[in-house]
């Protein structure tokens, strides 16, 4: 009888304590600022923000401006000219590419491209991440160009994005399989020539925009005008290309 009367005393001293805990923890929840929270949140999805196709207040700050545009039209013998005269011999296959590309770098005649401030390179199925050290010059200038227009405009940072690099003798007959576009001989074979999309820009530390979504596409007239300037100076050559929606761009001079 005893022994029943200390349990059933324990059960309930026990469960008074719980109560007590839980009334507590109930208080202490209700005076929390919850909304103090989700502002943070909100802050921390700024970048990733994605609009409906015509409601970006971006693309309606450039809509608005009068962008000073070339009609970028240097064919393929002016690149191939321009190829020849900074670029490497071009590699007739990716083996052998892949066999000398430490030697190039080790001599300066080639460097490796990386994701930087201004720029991201895509998945590059065709072409390899690698250029002369002129070339990375101009292509972060260009960056530094790009980002210092959308400054003005009161835009925050976005990222160009690289399509294609250097190619092979063998990468550029494949390509040519798929690509009505793709030429037998083009200066990507040389290393003096990089592709940049003009279809969609990523925001600084954000997300690629889903389908149906604004993709910043109308910042292609604030690099079509940073190309414009560099090819006036005499760094460059560009071609619009329609079917793959890039800038060609080769370096010069």
């Amino acid at each position: 009888m005893r022994r029943a009367t200390r349990a059933a005393l324990l059960f309930f001293v026990l469960g008074f304590c719980s109560c007590l805990l839980l009334v507590g923890l109930v208080r202490f929840l209700s005076h929390i600022d919850w909304g103090r929270f989700s502002q943070y949140e909100i802050k921390d999805n700024t970048p990733a923000a994605f609009y409906p196709v015509g409601k970006c207040p971006d693309c309606h700050k450039i809509s608005c401006q009068y962008w000073k545009i070339d009609k970028l039209n240097d064919d393929n013998n002016v690149h191939l000219k321009a190829a020849r005269k900074l670029g490497i011999e071009p590699c007739q296959s990716n083996a052998e590419f892949e066999s000398r590309k430490e030697f190039l770098v080790s001599i300066h005649q080639l460097q490796e491209l990386v994701n930087t401030r201004t720029y991201r390179l895509k998945n590059l199925t065709h072409s390899y991440p690698y250029v002369v050290p002129k070339a990375v010059v101009l292509l972060n200038e260009i960056g530094d160009r790009f980002e210092a227009k959308l400054e003005r405009l009161e835009i925050k940072p976005h990222l160009m994005q690289i399509s294609s690099v250097l190619r092979t003798l063998e990468s550029q007959n494949g390509l040519g399989k798929r690509n009505g576009n793709a030429v037998p001989y083009s200066a990507h074979m040389y290393g003096t020539t990089f592709d940049l999309s003009y279809k969609e820009f990523i925001p600084e530390n954000g997300k690629p925009a889903k389908e149906g979504f604004c993709r910043h596409d109308l910042m292609r007239h604030v690099l079509a005008e940073v190309l414009t300037e560099m090819r006036h100076e005499g760094r460059c050559k560009v071609v619009i290309e329609k079917r793959q929606a890039c800038f060609h761009v080769t370096v010069c001079k």
